[in-house]
């Protein structure tokens, strides 16, 4: 034991703080107002939505090209269909040329509009809602994921000014469908394409409110 050993150890609380504000150039006041985000209230989100909703939709044809221009440069293969058939038989043609044979996909409402099961079916393929019931227990739908040659999602959100796809968890999506079979299809809507991360931000804040403050466990 030496005769220092009784001293603390390290930078004492107040000093390490106030050496902190000072790097940061702050007092040690509390500042006069609050991060102004913080006072937002659900009203303000709600206006600022609407604008930016207005915005999107005058500014969408452009800002598809975008998301197509900055999706490409990040190694996504990109097709724009423009409508449901086109968009099918991209998919099918696809699977095709890859030869898959098991397919899995999400539960989302977009293939309520887009009869993928028939279609892939109909050329011998598998394909595996990834939707938990009484007969589909966890790992059972997890082996098929790991099992499959392609997965095939919606988005919730597309961004045009990174070219990425935006996925938020709810029933009948597992995020492995994107991520464990060696091939990801997303089917976006262009309803769905945003223009920035702020958009994205502030669209999140407002359903934080509206949803009783229950954001779910990820964002992808």
């Amino acid at each position: 034991m030496t005769a220092d050993s009784n001293r603390t150890l390290g930078i004492p609380k107040a000093e390490f703080l106030r050496s902190v504000r000072e790097t940061l150039g702050r007092s040690n006041v509390p500042p006069e107002t609050r991060y102004h985000h913080l006072l937002e209230t659900e009203a303000d989100l709600e206006q600022r939505a609407a604008e930016v909703r207005h915005r999107l939709e005058r500014d969408r044809p452009a800002l598809l090209d975008r998301l197509a221009e900055m999706a490409t440069k990040g190694g996504w293969n990109v097709h724009r269909a423009p409508g449901v058939e086109e968009a099918l038989g991209h998919i099918e043609a696809l699977a095709q040329r890859l030869d898959v044979t098991r397919v899995v996909r999400s539960g989302q409402e977009v293939f309520e509009q887009l009869p993928v099961d028939a279609a892939l079916a109909n050329h011998g393929m598998s394909i595996t809602p990834i939707v938990r019931d009484e007969t589909n227990t966890r790992e059972a739908l997890r082996e098929e994921i790991r099992q499959a040659d392609l997965g095939l999602t919606g988005t919730d959100y597309a961004l045009a000014e990174t070219g990425s796809l935006v996925i938020l968890p709810r029933r009948g999506l597992s995020r492995l469908v994107s991520l464990y079979p060696p091939v990801h299809v997303a089917v976006v809507q262009p309803q769905e394409v945003l223009e920035t991360l702020d958009d994205l931000f502030l669209l999140r804040r407002l359903e934080y409110y509206q949803r009783s403050r229950e954001m779910g466990s990820y964002l992808n």
